[in-house]
């Protein structure tokens, strides 16, 4: 068995191991986190190996049961509440029929009216890190961004990164980098990540403001992520995304996008 070397993703602490330890649960040496051993690189790889830190997954807390004497109280309650109930469907009665004397018989009867709906309404699905049973919306992106109101009005892919922003708001942004080097290459394919994938994911950053500061937020695993491109045509490539990352205000992105294509820039910003 080969042994190789990869990072600690909390503290940086290099580890060496051989093969037979890839995909295993371990506790870091320098800052006893949980993390989990990445795959053993192919002896022509020229990239450094970093683990996964182990995020436990989300499980929401048990209602609480109602108390014993509430629930023998509302039992007394009964006879007055069929009471109520009774005397309500007398008055009721009692207006119709006043009503029906006070109609003159050939006056027309006024046609109800509806008002039709202009479309399914936006619904965000619930924040979760087990997405496998959650559908992706059809509306247009939106969500929440450290509990700002996040809806993706323009979409931007460029130097293998998407960028979902708002464009009346660009202070809030979100980023997917792709690690890929053409960006049309993304045309077709698709993405589904889980909180604890041993492998080379995606990296997320949000971005937004607090009191005229800007403020960044970088995710390398524990989130979770289902993204879907369409095919390219004319310099943009439909897409639709679910994204759930694991920061105190649970936020979440889920809907479509029709992202342009741009050229690479020269020099890239490190993100």
């Amino acid at each position: 068995m080969s042994e190789f070397k990869f990072l600690c993703p909390v503290c940086g602490q290099h580890i060496a191991t051989d093969s037979s330890a890839s995909s295993t649960q371990i506790e870091c040496p320098t800052c006893f986190q949980k993390i989990i051993v990445p795959e053993a690189p192919k002896s022509d790889s020229k990239y450094i190996l970093s683990a996964t830190q182990y995020i436990k997954p989300h499980v929401p807390p048990p209602p609480a049961a109602l108390p014993g004497r509430t629930m023998a109280s509302s039992k007394g309650l009964g006879p007055a509440i069929f009471g109520l109930l009774a005397l309500i469907c007398t008055v009721l009665v009692g207006i119709h029929l006043l009503r029906g004397r006070n109609t003159p018989a050939d006056s027309p009867e006024t046609p109800a009216t509806t008002t039709e709906s202009s479309g399914p309404a936006h619904v965000t699905p619930a924040w979760s890190l087990n997405l496998a049973n959650t559908e992706i919306p059809d509306a247009a992106a939106a969500g929440k961004v450290h509990d700002k109101v996040f809806v993706c009005e323009r979409a931007v892919l460029q130097n293998g990164s998407l960028v979902l922003r708002q464009a009346r708001q660009s202070d809030v942004t979100v980023t997917v980098h792709l690690f890929v080097t053409d960006t049309y290459e993304l045309g077709g394919r698709t993405f589904n990540i889980g909180t604890n994938d041993a492998v080379v994911i995606p990296r997320i950053a949000l971005r937004w403001k607090e009191a005229n500061l800007s403020m960044t937020q970088k995710f390398t695993n524990g989130y979770a992520m289902k993204l879907e491109f369409g095919p390219v045509a004319a310099g943009k490539v439909p897409g639709r995304i679910l994204l759930c990352v694991p920061d105190m205000e649970e936020s979440l992105v889920a809907g479509t996008f029709n992202a342009e294509i741009k050229k690479p820039s020269l020099s890239p910003k490190r993100q």
